[in-house]
């Protein structure tokens, strides 16, 4: 499947086409059984495929991303989704070294039966809101509590929210491809600094805005309709950011050329805008004016 060269369809088929189920079957497994709390979704078969560790968003875990990780798994890639720092005093820094851990875990590991195994030389890193604050402390160059920076091939940071000081200098030492996805209104605010943090990382980087996004709405809800395949979600947020995230793992962490419009940053494609980091904007008022609801200056 993976680096095929097939023609490429156009970017809003490509999207509509992501949107979907992909053609593999799921198998989940628990990162209990490596000592980490936590889940992995697989393709049933296949060798060598592509990996991503994912970090959830601030007070959320794994159980809210399965649907996501369900649609990254049906699509070749192998997904684990450590749980750890889901309390209301979450570090960061704490997150970002058990995604290196399982980073480790998915480059040396074998998975079920020894039916799927993992490239070790195409996994990546990504994160939701706090999360993804956590993959780029994970995907830089620092030493985080005595871990070594690990191999990581890309960067996806969805809806990336501001954490610490040290962050956006820890950036510049990221030099992989990267994807910055922001929710509209949350470019430059208190809950979001997608637009630093495609500022400063120091690879390729494709900057997007989903319009109409909701920066939380990513999250799944559990309950009764989920036993019905009701994520929770919200529906048009999930469906963007499956697309783009599977879209851009693809060509990025799999060599498939067909979706090398997902990594391109001049390609707009359905409700994702592309802008190049140049362009954008800052915001009109600072962040406490924003916090306090201030209007800003009529022109």
């Amino acid at each position: 499947m993976f680096g095929k060269k097939l023609g490429a369809p156009k970017p809003d088929k490509a999207i509509k086409e992501l949107a979907r189920r992909g053609p593999y079957k799921v198998d989940r497994g628990d990162l209990a059984i490596v000592g980490m709390s936590g889940f992995v979704f697989a393709p049933r078969e296949g060798k060598r495929l592509p990996a991503v560790a994912l970090a959830h968003d601030w007070r959320a875990s794994s159980t809210r991303y399965r649907d996501l990780m369900f649609h990254l798994a049906s699509w070749g890639i192998v997904v684990a989704v450590p749980d750890g720092e889901t309390g209301v005093f979450a570090s960061d820094v704490e997150l970002a070294t058990e995604l290196r851990t399982a980073v480790t875990v998915l480059q040396t590991i074998p998975l079920g039966d020894g039916t799927v195994s993992v490239d070790p030389d195409r996994v990546g890193l990504a994160g939701h809101g706090f999360g993804a604050a956590a993959a780029l402390r994970a995907a830089s160059e620092t030493v985080l509590h005595g871990r070594p920076p690990v191999d990581a091939r890309a960067l996806a940071a969805v809806f990336p929210a501001p954490t610490t000081s040290d962050l956006l200098p820890m950036a510049a030492t990221v030099k992989v491809p990267s994807l910055v996805l922001a929710a509209t209104g949350h470019v430059d605010s208190m809950t979001g600094n997608a637009r630093a943090v495609a500022d400063e990382l120091a690879g390729d980087v494709v900057f997007r805005t989903v319009t109409g996004a909701d920066n939380r709405g990513l999250l799944e809800k559990r309950g009764v309709k989920s036993l019905l395949g009701v994520s929770g979600a919200d529906r048009d947020t999930h469906t963007a950011v499956r697309a783009q995230l599977t879209g851009f793992l693809l060509h990025t962490l799999g060599g498939d050329d067909r979706y090398a419009d997902f990594a391109d940053p001049k390609v707009t494609m359905g409700d994702s805008v592309s802008t190049p980091t140049e362009d954008i904007e800052p915001a009109e008022l600072d962040h406490f004016s924003q916090l306090l609801g201030a209007k800003p200056p009529s022109k």
